[in-house]
């Protein structure tokens, strides 16, 4: 019961902007790196070498991510688990290909009948496996896309989709330090669905973010703007009805959201404080998930995120936390390292 609880509260984390029952694999709209997570979710406007970064923007893989690895594991209890593993490796004649798994582990349930007896255990849980490949149109403009291969497995349900996601991308660090990105995400089909002759669409999504960094300040700023496909992503009762006011007879009609409520549900912020190469700061604002996901009344510093990155010889550690409401959080952890890093250079030898 403890496990049905957390998921249901792990599942609207994942379906803020989706409607309801219209399509499968919601997981691929989580946060898979802790840099991410820490920079209010969906951060996808930077090329910078993370290779992190480019499993959910492919068109920011670049030569310098050859042969980097990196894992995030984000933590929940009971164990309910999710993350991701990459890789980077540079083809001399192709160039530069990421590799990737993601998964969402749910953990282990009980298994009854409709009595309530007791069968035995289940497992449940979602995987992703996907290749991503870059191609530089001139020195500041890049496409990339990825080709992802999506797995499912509730108890004795199973079902398998294919999707892609391809971005287009704007870098220029060397006289503006501005990266910009447009991002087509989670484009594709169930074709085995968990039930035979049911097929869903997956959650498609189009999302774009600009960031700028400061010449002579180490900050960089970020904005991204997600569900670009929907604009009114607030939810409305269907069961309230107009008023009629007691003292003048006029009629109250039943409250919306104002325009500028429905702009912040697609917006996410950042900040990154950069004091030094080796170290990073981060901290981010989601103003949906504080919304939709936040208690009334005691929505404290719900919608915010934080982080810290650390460069330490030759790995780099990314934290990362989320506030979701009061009633929780998530902490993510991400380590990422360069297999060259271990590669012993044999001297020359002299004769």
């Amino acid at each position: 019961m403890r496990k049905i609880l957390l998921l249901a509260v792990f599942c609207p984390a994942v379906t803020l902007a989706q409607t309801g029952g219209e399509n499968t694999f919601q997981f691929l709209d989580l946060d898979f790196n802790a840099r991410s997570l820490a920079l209010g979710g969906d951060f996808i406007p930077l090329k910078d070498g993370d290779i992190n970064l480019a499993v959910s923007n492919p068109a920011s893989i670049q030569e310098s991510m050859n042969k980097n690895i990196a894992l995030n594991h984000f933590f929940y209890p009971a164990g309910i688990n999710y993350g991701q593993l990459a890789y980077g490796h540079k083809f001399k004649k192709t160039g530069t290909f990421t590799a990737h798994m993601r998964y969402a582990a749910y953990g282990r349930f009980t298994h009854t009948d409709y009595t309530g007896q007791e069968l035995g255990t289940f497992t449940a849980g979602d995987y992703v496996v996907g290749v991503g490949y870059a191609h530089p149109i001139s020195k500041q403009l890049s496409i990339g896309a990825n080709v992802n291969s999506i797995f499912s497995r509730y108890e004795s349900y199973g079902a398998w989709g294919l999707g892609a996601d391809v971005a287009a991308m704007f870098s220029d660090d060397e006289k503006t330090n501005i990266n910009a990105v447009i991002l087509a995400r989670n484009i594709g089909w169930q074709i085995n669905g968990y039930t035979k002759g049911n097929h869903e669409m997956l959650p498609i999504e189009v999302l774009a973010g600009i960031s700028y960094k400061f010449h002579h300040a180490p900050f960089r700023l970020g904005i991204v703007g997600t569900d670009l496909t929907q604009w009114d992503l607030t939810y409305n009762d269907p069961s309230l009805q107009p008023t009629i006011d007691q003292l003048t007879g006029d009629t109250i009609p039943v409250p919306t959201a104002s325009f500028i409520k429905k702009l912040a549900y697609h917006t996410n912020f950042s900040m990154e404080i950069v004091p030094n190469k080796n170290l990073f700061f981060r901290i981010g604002f989601n103003y949906q998930r504080r919304a939709a996901l936040g208690i009334v009344d005691r929505m404290g510093a719900g919608g915010f995120t934080f982080g810290l990155g650390i460069r330490v010889k030759k790995f780099c550690f990314n934290y990362g936390i989320a506030l979701y409401s009061a009633a929780g959080v998530s902490n993510a952890f991400g380590i990422t390292t360069n297999f060259g890093e271990f590669t012993r250079k044999q001297k020359p030898t002299t004769e």
